[in-house]
């Protein structure tokens, strides 16, 4: 669709829902191709306009997630009108209190982490089965991975892999999913962490940017929130959450889990690493290469896990240790 033609079908459709009069103001334009208007009317009623282009973003994936979430009683942002054709949906607005705002403020940070996990376990208790969701798989899971490799490695490091190299990186990566799926399967945010938890105005917790959510290891966002690439988590919270969680969720307190969790988190990491390179050279995105020495810390810290061996020998041959502590493209 012309840019014209976009402007009208969202002219259309505030009209159509009664918000085309309303102030609007840009809330926020991620890593992905969407972003977020709040509209105000003069009464003071706020609602969040999200656009997701067709063809480049799948808003009926949204719509899908948000209502199964809100079905299981989580607090995800109450769809009020769509226009699935054209990618427009109006969106509950729970506020600006994000958990990284409300952190930099000074809320107390342990207490916020704990209503995360509580959250996290509601989720978990309540989908053990697959309700519709693409599964986190070994393709997509060695996909991502590949991530650090052909972004990483190639723009950053510079390096041609071979294929033999490369053949390597799987092989590794086939034995490490092996671990990693032991553990039972769940819903899989993907994204969680406290730049997309709320302390909506109702005060509740409220969840975002879970459209790309699949079914797979009940690790995987446990990890996300505990090992955030965009800001350390307190060992001792990291420590008492875990605690929290295996008390609530005694059944996964087992040598898989224990397995599975570092390895769950490497493998996050290794993708950040290459989306984060990727964001800049593809989308010419640069404000997520500062986190890259950060992401590579915790990445690090897991790799004298012996399960980890081989993939330690391989990054250490194929990515100089000196390059890590760096942020890619300063010089540029």
């Amino acid at each position: 669709m012309t840019v014209a033609g976009t402007e009208n079908a969202l002219e259309k459709f505030l009209k159509t829902s009664g918000w085309d009069m309303a102030k609007k103001s840009l809330l926020a334009h991620d890593a992905s191709f969407r972003w977020y208007d709040r509209l105000e009317k003069e009464t003071g009623e706020t609602m969040v306009l999200m656009n997701a282009p067709v063809g480049k973003e799948n808003p009926a994936q949204f719509v899908f997630v948000d209502e199964l979430l809100e079905n299981i009683g989580l607090k995800v942002p109450h769809i009020f009108h769509r226009d699935l054709e054209n990618g427009f949906l109006l969106l509950e607005d729970f506020g600006d209190d994000t958990f990284t705002k409300l952190i930099n403020k000074g809320y107390d940070e342990t207490n916020l982490y704990k209503q995360a996990i509580q959250s996290l376990i509601h989720l978990q208790k309540n989908v053990s089965i697959n309700q519709g969701l693409k599964e986190y798989d070994w393709d997509l899971m060695f996909f991502e991975a590949s991530l650090l490799p052909l972004w990483y490695i190639k723009y950053v490091v510079k390096k041609e892999l071979t294929a033999d190299d490369m053949a390597e990186f799987e092989e590794i990566w086939k034995t490490l999913y092996e671990k990693i799926k032991k553990v039972p399967n769940t819903l899989v945010l993907l994204d969680y962490h406290v730049d997309n938890l709320m302390i909506t105005k109702k005060g509740e917790c409220g969840l975002l940017d879970f459209q790309d959510a699949r079914f797979g290891p009940v690790t995987y966002d446990l990890a996300s929130l505990l090992e955030d690439a965009r800001r350390k988590v307190d060992p001792k919270i990291q420590e008492e959450m875990l605690d929290l969680y295996f008390k609530e969720l005694p059944e996964f307190d087992t040598p898989a889990f224990k397995e599975s969790y570092p390895l769950m988190a490497v493998q996050r990491h290794t993708k950040v690493i290459g989306i984060f390179v990727r964001l800049f050279v593809r989308d010419h995105k640069n404000r997520y290469l500062k986190h890259i020495p950060f992401v590579w810390s915790l990445l690090e810290k897991h790799l004298n896990n012996p399960l980890l061996t081989d993939y330690k020998n391989w990054l250490d041959k194929h990515v100089p240790q000196e390059i890590r502590s760096k942020v890619p493209f300063q010089e540029d």
